[in-house]
């Protein structure tokens, strides 16, 4: 048995979930996209009550550059927020389900009863995890492209909305590898999902507050959030803080990960 039986093993146990997530996505990006021209059409009241704001909380919301304009509106109704969360909700969930959780279903163990190693099992279920994110991400990022004319949101390019939903993927690859991580070192599901949604909304806080507390403003940079909407690549592009900072994180996670199951008694 090889790592790819693995691998299509776990796509196979979460095609369906995975669909219907993907169905989800494209019914949020079809509801906030429609929204737009009704909120273009108000501009001059919503950019006064923007305007009115602590510099901070507009950041917050991913409106410090307006709500109005496509980037302004797009950023601060879909990718400053209910895009990423939702990826990590999906992302530490198959996370934490990968092997910790198979692991206390009772389905991990025929598995590991072939001729294969731990770690090509280990690596076949984080290899689901990233193509199952991907997925989701991809189908969202191609009904946006194929719907910004219809919804008034031209103006933004494809590359940038491309980089936005790579930079996205990352943000929550991040969070859910080192959920896969803790699940595969301890076999505890609960701890992982834990510790991976509990570091996600940690980082949120740090980056958040780190506008309004002069404390947090010295490792606001620190945050994954930080490197994900600090510039943003809705507006910049491909940006070197949201590609290359979360790898740095997400490949030494996995290795560490991988290791710790290798050598831990699952007796």
């Amino acid at each position: 048995m090889s790592a790819v039986i693995v691998l299509r093993q776990m796509l196979r146990d979460r095609t369906r979930s995975t669909i219907w997530w993907s169905v989800a996505m494209i019914a949020l990006v079809v509801a906030v996209g429609a929204s737009y021209p009704t909120i273009k059409a108000s501009a001059g009241g919503l950019e006064d009550l923007m305007e009115s704001m602590p510099e901070g909380l507009g950041e917050l919301l991913g409106a410090a550059g307006g709500i109005t304009s496509p980037v302004g509106y797009l950023n601060s109704q879909f990718y400053s927020n209910m895009f990423p969360i939702l990826l990590l909700v999906f992302g530490i969930g198959i996370a934490s389900w990968s092997v910790a959780g198979a692991e206390r279903e009772g389905t991990l163990e025929p598995l590991l009863a072939n001729p294969v190693r731990r770690s090509r099992v280990a690596l076949g279920r984080y290899a689901g995890l990233v193509l199952l994110l991907a997925v989701v991400v991809v189908v969202t990022t191609l009904v946006l492209i194929a719907l910004r004319g219809p919804f008034q949101l031209s103006e933004i390019s494809v590359a940038n909305l491309v980089a936005a939903g790579v930079a996205s993927f990352l943000l929550a690859l991040l969070f859910a590898t080192i959920t896969y991580a803790v699940g595969a070192a301890t076999g505890r599901k609960g701890l992982a999902a834990a510790l991976g949604g509990g570091l996600a909304a940690a980082t949120y806080v740090v980056f958040g507050l780190g506008s309004f507390v002069s404390a947090l403003e010295s490792v606001r940079w620190l945050s994954p959030w930080y490197w994900f909407l600090e510039p943003s690549p809705l507006v910049d592009g491909w940006t070197l803080a949201s590609i290359a900072l979360p790898l740095l994180v997400i490949v030494p996670a996995v290795a560490l990960g991988t290791v710790w199951f290798t050598r831990r008694d699952l007796r």
